[in-house]
């Protein structure tokens, strides 16, 4: 039987200090945005990022529905947290 993936569901969450540039800031010509994490909640991440990245291996990638599947890091500002999630990618390029 197939492991179905799951969607939708955070493997993890950490806060954040702040962002450079801060989030008012922020243009379509933005080219690059810095976002501070104190060591703390840099534990946080780690530990998300590599739970989705095991059970991400856990998927057969000779299929294209293992193929497809990656890591989402979601940045919510007004929350200032940043969530790690395990979905589809799609290939809509840069």
């Amino acid at each position: 039987m197939a492991q179905k993936p799951r969607v939708n569901k955070s493997l993890g969450a950490c806060g954040y200090t702040k962002t450079s540039p801060p989030v008012p800031a922020l243009s379509p010509t933005t080219k690059i945005l810095n976002i501070e994490i104190p060591f703390d909640d840099a534990l946080r991440l780690n530990v998300a990022i590599d739970e989705c990245v095991h059970r991400l291996n856990s998927y057969n990638r000779a299929t294209k529905a293992g193929k497809q599947r990656g890591l989402i890091l979601a940045v919510h500002f007004p929350s200032q947290r940043i969530t790690v999630h395990e979905r589809k990618i799609t290939d809509g390029g840069a």
